[in-house]
This record gives structure tokens, C-alpha cells and sequence, in this order.
């Protein structure tokens, strides 16, 4: 009997690490994810803020003009 409860343990210690390392690898690919988000974000407001300077020079350049 106990040999058959100390299996039983190791099984579900087995099955528990199992899911941690699945839910592990899950945590990774989210950060990566939220990683490459963040680098797309940043290009995008850079590419917006270059427009925006843009737009005030031409909006400058008619007030001087």
C-alpha cells in the first residue's frame, strides 16, 4: 500500500512539473509577444511624431509665407 501511495505521489509531482513547464514556456511566449508589441509601438509613435513635425513645418512655412 505504500508503495502503491508513494507512486502516486511521484506521478502527480511528475504531472504537476509538467504543467508548470508548459505554463512556463506559455509566460515566454507572451513576454515575446508583448516584447515585439512594444518595439512596433515605439517605431509607430516615432513614424507618427516625424509626420507631426512635418505637418507643423508646412503649417509654419504657410504662416511665413
Amino acid at each position: 500500500m505504500l508503495h502503491t501511495d508513494r507512486l502516486e505521489q511521484l506521478n502527480k509531482q511528475i504531472v504537476i512539473g509538467e504543467k508548470i513547464s508548459i505554463l512556463m514556456n506559455q509566460s515566454d511566449k507572451l513576454m515575446d509577444i508583448i516584447k515585439a508589441n512594444q518595439n512596433e509601438v515605439d517605431k509607430l509613435k516615432e513614424e507618427s511624431d516625424q509626420l507631426q513635425t512635418h505637418m507643423d513645418n508646412a503649417t509654419d512655412s504657410l504662416k511665413d509665407g
